[in-house]
């Protein structure tokens, strides 16, 4: 249950930098925190999975 609960902690926190980052930096692209939020919980599922075994 620890992970699940970090991973979506990490989640939304990417997705709410991500939207920081793209609203201010990358001139009014706030969906950037939603494609940087799908990265991030992809990389933890394969972490998440290969570290099992």
């Amino acid at each position: 249950m620890g992970k699940a609960i970090f991973a979506f902690l990490l989640t939304i926190l990417a997705g709410w930098v991500g939207m920081a980052v793209g609203h201010e930096i990358l001139g009014g692209f706030p969906e950037f925190g939603t494609v940087l939020s799908v990265a991030v919980m992809g990389a933890l599922i394969i972490f998440f999975n290969d570290r099992k075994q």
